[in-house]
């Protein structure tokens, strides 16, 4: 039987959802739920104040956020902010 209509998709790109982590004032690790290819992938924030890519964090392996200087302590306080799409398989 022929197939009417568009192709169905076999593939999909997207934003994945803020990531949030508790400081605690001496943790300078966290590990991201989602690999990312670059630092400039992220966008992270620390009691509200952006943080720049540049000098207060790196990404060395794609899943560790690792910072210069550990954040202040608070409840949900780090909150990680993914830019580039996700690609992804319809089965």
């Amino acid at each position: 039987m022929a197939y009417q209509g568009n192709k169905p998709a076999v593939n999909y790109q997207a934003v994945k959802a803020v990531q949030q982590f508790n400081g605690n004032g001496s943790t300078t690790t966290f590990t991201l739920n989602t690999t990312v290819s670059s630092k400039q992938d992220i966008l992270v924030s620390v009691d509200g104040v952006i943080q720049d890519a540049a000098s207060a964090y790196t990404v060395p392996d794609g899943t560790t956020l690792t910072f210069t200087a550990a954040p202040s302590s608070g409840t949900g306080n780090i909150f990680v902010n993914y830019l580039a799409p996700q690609a992804g398989t319809i089965t």
